[in-house]
């Protein structure tokens, strides 16, 4: 309940992209919607990636390699 976010802010996961994730909120910036997209692919969640993809050009399924290792965002 602790760990910080995948997304590299410093912030604990349920603090910062988990209630994005869960659909308890919106983001309210791009940062924020990038973060999360981030946070979804680093964990494994292809609902949240589904839901915040523009349907126009979304896939029909979301799927993630789970060989992947997602090791950090860096926002330039």
């Amino acid at each position: 309940p602790d760990a910080l976010c995948p997304c590299g802010t410093g912030v604990v996961a349920h603090q910062c992209c988990l209630p994005l994730l869960s659909g308890e909120r919106l983001a309210r910036t791009a940062e924020e919607l990038m973060r999360s997209r981030y946070t979804a692919f680093a964990v494994g969640d292809a609902d949240h990636l589904w839901r915040t993809w523009h349907p126009r050009t979304r896939p029909e399924e979301v799927t993630i390699d789970p060989a992947v290792q997602w090791t950090g965002l860096d926002i330039v």
